[in-house]
């Protein structure tokens, strides 16, 4: 959204941002849910513009029509979808009778927004002769010209963070360095991934690259404007290109902020001199998407790495004292006995700080979807990736992918709870870098008081576990004859 909004008011429109947060203490109610989308309809509705764009994954997809349709009932803007679903599966927006939707935008959002709000003005362009377009034309779905006129990432300005609750995203959180607490933000250096995993629906693989000097200039305004302690770089692809990672250590050096930061990695991508510039620029943290044991597995996946660069690159970080985040995944297709065995072998390896294990899920645009999902969901059915809960079990017979009969959930939940207990307790890092930043933070009573909050929860949820003493009986065995 921060994007989409910072590029077009570049061309000088104006865009809001409606962005309602729950209270953390009542998110999962019901009550709350209900008031969050009221006052979500309520403040688009509200604003008296014309387009209203909505933006959404697989498994928001009824929540996304049923929005649609209330801002629908009240309010004669059009009404635009985009998104990761609506860039797959667009057709899927126009199916019912009387949609609430006007139109779909398949990819980037940028040029085909700005080309739109000039096509509501009345200028030269119309919804035919814009790219990457989906809608209906009485009874037929048209679908544009592909895209061809892509943002220049150069040229994007800051980031408009303002039209944001920067109170709420600034609370010291456990998801930019997964499971120690920090106050920062989420940014991009990039956009694309030249990589083909079976089970990413990512289509585009031309990487497209920020100006090194651009993304130093954000990360200037954050600190300036809100004093962040940290952020995580979000590319899927941040260490393809060794020299550009190193340009950007050292010019986030100069600027003395000694940022802690964190990013996505793949362990084939870090030669020596890539290492050493992450560590002495202040990466505190890497995650990698390990996903198998098994090179077979990988190999089906087209996963692209080796087994053992991912054993190599987590010994690495073990010496360095970088923390680590390794996610692995069952139910990967074709997978067998031996390639699950072969991946707890590795899980026991590689020591990875904190780990993530989920089943495998087959998502509409990824080739394991097109090979296994037949025939393919309804939309009705998309409520099956409600709340991610197939991440953790197989909620469709044709959600199984494996070769093998084992129980997917039980072992799940098996290395679950071997390998991701100690995360539990993972709220502080003992890294110098990571507490002279805790220290130094304008946050830090902050932090102090997450901390004790948290302790003494995990203390009191221990407790509960273990009976009082008082209540155990001793159990006496019958005297022998």
């Amino acid at each position: 959204m921060l994007w989409l909004t910072g590029y077009i008011e570049k061309q000088g429109y104006r865009v809001d941002i409606v962005d309602v947060k729950s209270d953390i203490s009542q998110e999962f109610s019901e009550r709350e849910s209900a008031r969050v989308f009221y006052e979500t309809v309520e403040r688009a509705v509200g604003s008296g513009s014309p387009l209203i764009g909505l933006s959404g994954f697989t498994e928001e997809y009824h929540d996304l029509v049923k929005l649609a349709g209330a801002i629908k009932a009240r309010s004669n803007a059009k009404i635009i979808i985009g998104g990761v679903h609506a860039t797959v599966s667009p057709q899927d927006f126009f199916v019912m009778e009387d949609s609430p939707f006007d139109i779909a935008v398949v990819g980037d959002g940028e040029v085909p927004l700005t080309r739109l709000i000039e096509a509501e003005r009345g200028r030269a362009y119309s919804p035919e002769g814009i790219e990457c377009l989906v809608f209906k034309k009485g009874n037929e779905v048209v679908q544009t010209a592909p895209q061809s006129a892509f943002p220049s990432l150069a040229d994007m300005p800051v980031l408009p963070y303002q039209k944001l609750d920067t109170d709420f995203y600034l609370q010291p959180h456990q998801f930019l360095t997964r499971w120690v607490y920090l106050s920062g933000f989420h940014i991009f250096t990039a956009r694309g991934c030249p990589y083909s995993c079976t089970f990413c629906a990512n289509r585009r693989r031309k990487v497209r690259y920020r100006t090194v000097d651009a993304v130093i200039e954000e990360l200037r305004y954050l600190k300036e404007t809100f004093d962040i302690d940290g952020f995580y770089v979000h590319d899927d692809t941040f260490t393809i290109k060794p020299d550009r990672v190193i340009e950007f250590c050292e010019k986030l050096m100069d600027l003395k902020y000694r940022y802690v930061w964190g990013m996505e990695g793949r362990v084939n991508q870090f030669p020596d001199n890539v290492f050493r510039a992450l560590k002495k620029s202040g990466c505190i943290q890497i995650d990698f998407g390990v996903e198998s044991g098994s090179q077979e597995s990988l190999n089906r996946m087209k996963k692209g790495i080796k087994v053992e660069d991912t054993i190599r690159i987590f010994r690495r970080c073990n010496t360095e004292n970088i923390r680590t985040f390794a996610n692995f995944l069952i139910n990967t297709p074709g997978e067998t006995e031996q390639d699950v065995s072969r991946t707890v072998e590795l899980m026991e390896k590689i020591k990875a700080t904190v780990y993530g294990v989920c089943i495998t899920t087959p998502y509409p645009g990824t080739a394991i979807y097109e090979q296994y999902v037949k025939p393919p969901l309804t939309i009705e059915e998309y409520s099956l990736y409600k709340g991610n809960m197939s991440y953790t079990s197989i909620v469709d017979p044709r959600f199984r992918l494996a070769a093998h009969n084992l129980d997917l959930e039980e072992l799940h939940q098996m290395l679950g709870e071997k390998y991701s207990q100690g995360r539990r307790w993972q709220i502080i890092s003992f890294q110098p870098r990571y507490l002279r930043a805790l220290l130094l933070s304008k946050r830090r009573y902050r932090y102090l008081s997450i901390f004790i909050f948290r302790l003494l929860r995990k203390l009191r949820n221990l407790l509960r576990v273990f009976p009082r003493i008082g209540h155990i009986k001793p159990q006496h065995s019958e005297p022998s004859a």
